[in-house]
């Protein structure tokens, strides 16, 4: 039933599917959090100020700290 032509097959398959996967990681994931963040940020649904350095400090919704 498996012959060896169908084993590269599924063994290509299966190495396509897993590089596709943690090479995809990064743009869906990680970078549509940062994303969301900088929307919520721009929108003013989110407190925060800038550091001397150009970051980006998002503070608590009860910190009386100047904005």
């Amino acid at each position: 039933m498996f012959t060896e032509n169908v084993m590269w097959l599924f063994g290509a398959y299966f190495a396509g599917s897993a590089a596709t996967y943690f090479l995809m990681l990064k743009s869906t994931y990680i970078d549509a959090s940062g994303k969301t963040i900088d929307t919520l940020i721009e929108n003013g649904f989110l407190r925060h100020r800038k550091n001397a350095d150009g970051e980006v400090e998002i503070l608590k919704w009860n910190d009386n700290s100047d904005v």
